[in-house]
């Protein structure tokens, strides 16, 4: 019996080229190399991060620092404001983190990410 989430899943497929059996509830989008954001860890220090992949659920970020997984941050990204995130996974450059956003909240950065495509798609023309 599907809950609805299966749709989303289904809409999307998860990420063109992305693993086998990967499902995620929304698309992710590389980013350009200069998006620049910021973090602030649960100890209040603030580090500067690389924004490497985004959607409404979450985003990969390269950062310098110890993060562990459960860590609460918070992503500063100019034009999204504060996001709450968790660290759900670290890998070599850095770490991913889950937005800690309600429904309509994810629905709104999911059609921001899309103008934002559309933006960096003509950009690229």
């Amino acid at each position: 019996m599907s809950d609805g989430r299966d749709k989303k899943i289904a809409a999307t497929g998860g990420p063109p080229g992305g693993p086998p059996g990967d499902q995620r509830r929304y698309q992710r989008m590389e980013m350009p190399e200069h998006v620049k954001a910021t973090i602030t860890g649960e100890d209040g220090v603030e580090h500067e991060v690389t924004v490497k992949d985004i959607s409404a659920g979450g985003a990969g970020l390269i950062v310098d620092g110890a993060f562990e997984n459960d860590d609460f941050v918070e992503l500063h990204m100019e034009g999204y404001g504060k996001i709450p995130a968790r660290v759900k996974r670290e890998f070599l450059e850095g770490i991913g983190v889950e937005f800690e956003l309600g429904e309509p909240e994810k629905d709104d950065m999911e059609d921001e990410l899309k103008k934002f495509r559309l933006t960096i798609a003509r950009e690229s023309e």
